[in-house]
């Protein structure tokens, strides 16, 4: 029995690629099919993963990994995002964590599952509230100039900031 490589498309490689450039060290995530190919190419490269039920937990570790002087990256579904409120508005903003993270926008376009349409609604509203900027990402050709911008806002100036993966990119849930 063969197995085969998964295939990451160009804006998740670019996505890692950007990663990797930041010296990140640990990705604390729920998983989520968008995310996979990122994921996969992480741990092919050497980063630890860490797998969490909660998104709030991937707030708490990754703030962790950052108060001990490493580079950690978030990873969640954008339904999560109400769950990491608290942790986020308590800790990583206040403390100037710089936590950066990947969102996997769920209720946009094409969305047919309408308990998710409230919350992906409300994602750039909630994380802006908090005082956290999110840029959408929707074309491959920007993947790697925005991961880095978000990096940068992260571990340079100390800014929780975010990555919104719409569905234009493809690699699941995209609109048929």
């Amino acid at each position: 029995m063969t197995t085969s490589t998964p295939t990451i498309l160009q804006w998740q490689a670019e996505v890692v690629d950007q990663l990797l450039a930041a010296d990140v060290s640990v990705a604390a995530f729920v998983p989520d099919s968008r995310l996979n190919g990122v994921l996969t190419a992480l741990s092919g490269r050497g980063v630890p993963l860490r797998s969490l039920t909660r998104e709030e937990e991937c707030v708490a570790y990754a703030a962790g990994a950052r108060i001990a002087g490493k580079r950690a990256v978030v990873m969640l579904q954008s339904s999560g995002i109400g769950n990491a409120l608290n942790a986020l508005g308590t800790l990583a903003v206040p403390y100037r964590l710089g936590i950066p993270m990947i969102v996997s926008m769920r209720g946009t376009l094409g969305e047919t599952n309408p308990s998710q349409i409230p919350i992906g609604r409300a994602t750039s509203p909630m994380l802006g509230s908090l005082g956290i900027q999110s840029f959408s990402l929707r074309s491959a050709d920007d993947a790697a100039s925005m991961t880095e911008a978000v990096l940068n806002m992260a571990y340079q100036a100390g800014e929780t900031s975010a990555v919104l993966l719409e569905p234009e990119l493809g690699g699941q849930r995209e609109r048929r």
